[in-house]
């Protein structure tokens, strides 16, 4: 992955634009003059038929990822890997650069509160990876509390996954995990002492711990222990929330409060995810229940005093159908993210006393829905925060509480039946008093990457990035809702003052408007000459929101410009632009990248000779899916840690999890969807397909590495079919990271990926000799 929140982030000094292409273009070398010729890999057949439809697959043998012959083959790629990358004569100077700049800046995110203190994940000048900081107050000094190098074992670093700090301030629950690997270890920590509270917790990834408001019991989430020879895909299942009491000589005992064999009022699949989510200002327990990737989730609830293990009484209180995405209580209330009759998503109030289960019909409606897409909400003291957005940029709104919804009712048009009032923003039904709040005056069009609240504290915290705007924390006061910059994290030493972006919206095949970020030199010029790089997405309805990527400054000051197509499967527009690129439309989402990648060629922003794909994640399936339906556009792809073969993927760790976005084998209708989606299964031989690099991290939980390896195993048979194109397809494997790694290994990725993409859109300074 490039870097983000769940990577590291190299930090460029001064865009300067003397080194542009438009003064150095070159040829990419011809298949005469180099030998890209890859390892060996042989074909094994396997041929399965399924609803009638006979599968043929030549290399699954590779999914057998623990064998002698398969791990061989794995370093034999990314040795012959290494003989391309490292012999370019610009990478040297290239990495060397990207170290020295990553060390130039401080990073901070993940903030939480408690009392008046902050806790974080900082890593400084130098640091390989994230340490978890603790201030007494946004401008007091801070203190280092976890430094996850403390749990390296057997040559393996550690990093931190999560952490939560207790409302009290004086208890801390970190989650640990070695390689990059996230299958984490959850610890308890004394803040003051910094000494460990009871046995550390394994298993568990995706614990979400969460206090009580006496910070005397913590909830948490653990994964079941595997049986030996157990299939490795079966990690994640039957997963169970505990709840561990504290005693007051730090004795520690745990009870599951929350899973599917518990309590028979509860519903629980073997593939979901039980947690419990608590407020120190609610008397009630929710427990809620993730269907894999899904957005959506099912919502119990429960007296917080009567958690008792298996004899809790839970009750349902809300259905994943009911499209609810995000909610946070206060007193006896819930407040609700849904999407329910609101592609667009609103935000509505219900009492946790009503015995009933929820209902969109008899909730209060707090922001009703309208043209603006709603993403998030949260509880302080004095107000509800509601992260909204607009044409793809954030807004923050402020509603205070005191004041007293009334319902009044929509009237009905004289002489006919009143209708159905919420069919459209305009119909919704009215509130008194509260109207929509009002805006936070933002210092710029970003977005909002983190929403910090308290429900004990007024005001809030907000970290704000744009495409040219480096990340900073910004306070919002509590009494006046003015925002006021904080020296959390300190100001980069970037300056993107030569950059300029723009937004545009580009026809899709099927006449559908598709966003387009467009980043440039101020002084590029539109001839069709300038390099490209073009990212996309395009699932589970995640935006690509402004982001500042401050590597990128190596491929601006070179005269290149950089480009994100917001294609159908992303949020950027709501639940529908989701459902859009989604099971039998997921083509859409591979469609919208072609569309926005032809207007690019159209408009004279670059050429096919100079356009090349990035996608990381679930983004290498939509790249991938568009190099091989449209290779005539690019010249070259990188799909960092994404995936391919969609028929595989529920015998992954994470692929069960995956169903709600993807779908089944299992049914005919999924399989047909699968099959159209995947990439691996629309390579055919005959084609010379663009160079490309995929990337993965041995250790990766999230995406097999098997997956890559197979994509990369069929292009590069597709292109010998051809009779050798002189367009080599690499297989980069880091034997020692996972899905998000720590900052060496980032930079050398990095590096890898700008000079790979440097060297095939001709940059002068790698061209191979």
């Amino acid at each position: 992955m490039r870097e983000g929140a769940a990577r590291a982030t190299l930090v460029v000094f001064g865009i300067a634009f003397r080194f542009a292409f438009a003064l150095g273009l070159a040829l990419v070398p011809s298949a005469e003059a180099l030998d890209f010729t890859p390892p060996e890999t042989p074909v094994d057949v396997t041929v399965e038929s399924l609803f009638g439809r006979t599968i043929y697959d030549p290399y699954r043998w590779l999914e057998d990822i623990g064998t002698p012959e398969v791990i061989a083959w794995f370093h034999a790629q990314n040795t012959y890997t290494r003989s391309i990358l490292d012999a370019l004569p610009g990478r040297a100077a290239l990495h060397k650069r990207l170290v020295e700049l990553n060390g130039s800046d401080t990073h901070v995110r993940d903030v939480q509160t408690a009392v008046d203190a902050l806790v974080y994940l900082k890593r400084g000048q130098y640091d390989a990876t994230f340490k978890l900081y603790l201030r007494e107050s946004v401008n007091g000094a801070e203190r280092l509390l976890v430094d996850p190098a403390r749990y390296n074992r057997d040559g393996q670093a550690a990093a931190i996954e999560f952490f939560s700090i207790s409302p009290n301030g004086k208890r801390l629950a970190v989650g640990v995990a070695l390689g990059g690997n996230e299958d984490a270890t959850l610890h308890v920590i004394d803040v003051v002492t910094r000494q460990p509270i009871g046995a550390p917790i394994p298993r568990a990834r995706g614990a979400n711990p969460s206090w009580r408001f006496d910070s005397e019991i913590l909830f948490y989430t653990q994964q079941r222990e595997r049986a030996a020879g157990e299939p490795f895909a079966n990690q994640l299942r039957e997963s169970r929330a505990f709840m561990q009491t504290i005693a007051p000589g730090g004795n520690t005992s745990d009870v599951a409060v929350f899973g599917g064999d518990l309590n028979p009022a509860v519903t629980i699949d073997a593939d979901d995810t039980p947690t419990i989510h608590v407020s120190p200002v609610s008397p009630f327990a929710i427990g809620v229940v993730s269907h894999g990737v899904q957005d959506e989730v099912t919502l119990y609830v429960a007296p917080l005093t009567q958690l008792r293990g298996a004899a809790t009484p839970w009750r349902k209180l809300a259905a994943s159908e009911q499209g609810i995405t995000d909610f946070d209580l206060r007193g006896e209330w819930i407040y609700l993210l849904t999407h329910e009759d609101a592609p667009r998503y609103q935000i509505v109030r219900w009492s946790l006393r009503e015995p009933r289960p929820y209902t969109l019909a008899n909730a209060e409606i707090v922001v009703p829905t309208s043209e603006r897409v709603l993403r998030g909400l949260s509880i302080a003291k004095d107000a509800l925060y509601v992260r909204e957005t607009d044409s793809g940029y954030d807004a923050l709104r402020r509603l205070e509480y005191n004041v007293k919804l009334k319902r009044v009712a929509a009237p009905a048009a004289k002489g006919k039946a009143r209708a159905n009032v919420r069919s459209s923003p305009a119909a919704m039904p009215k509130y008194a008093g509260i109207a929509r709040g009002t805006l936070v005056k933002l210092p710029y069009r970003g977005a909002i990457e983190e929403l910090v609240t308290d429900p004990m504290r007024a005001g809030a915290l907000v970290r704000l990035a744009g495409w040219t705007e480096s990340p900073a924390y910004y306070s919002v006061d509590g009494k006046t809702g003015v925002l006021a910059r904080t020296e959390l994290l300190p100001r980069a030493g970037t300056d993107w003052s030569g950059i300029v972006s723009m937004d545009v919206v580009v026809k899709s095949h099927d006449g559908v408007d598709v966003p387009l970020t467009i980043l440039s030199p101020k002084s590029v010029t539109r001839d069709g000459s300038a390099p490209l790089l073009l990212e996309a997405y395009g699932a589970y309805g995640l935006s690509q929101s402004p982001e500042f990527w401050p590597s990128l400054a190596v491929w601006l000051e070179r005269g290149g410009i950089y480009a994100v197509a917001h294609v159908r499967g992303g949020g950027e527009l709501g639940d529908e632009w989701h459902r859009g690129g989604y099971h039998a439309t997921k083509p859409n989402s591979w469609h919208d990248l072609i569309a926005t990648a032809q207007w690019l060629i159209d408009e004279r922003w670059t050429a096919p000779a100079r356009l090349a794909l990035v996608g990381s994640s679930a983004g290498g399936l939509t790249v991938s899916n568009a190099l091989v339906e449209r290779p005539d556009l690019f010249v070259a792809m990188v799909s960092q840690s994404g995936f391919h073969d969609t028929l595989r993927g529920e015998t992954g760790a994470s692929g069960p999890a995956n169903v709600p976005e993807f779908g089944t084998v299992t049914t005919e209708d999924g399989l047909r969807n699968l099959l159209a989606m995947s990439s691996y299964a629309r390579v055919v031989d005959g084609v010379a397909y663009p160079a490309a690099m995929l990337t993965i991290g041995f250790r990766d939980a999230r995406v097999d590495a098997w997956d890559p390896g197979k994509m990369a195993a069929r292009l590069q048979a597709a292109n010998a079919s051809f009779g050798g194109s002189g367009k080599p397809i690499l297989l980069r494997v880091d034997f020692d990271g996972g899905h998000g790694t720590n900052a060496a290994q980032v930079a050398d990725e990095t590096t890898d990926l700008f000079a790979f993409l440097l060297w095939r859109t001709g940059a002068t300074d790698f061209v191979l000799p």
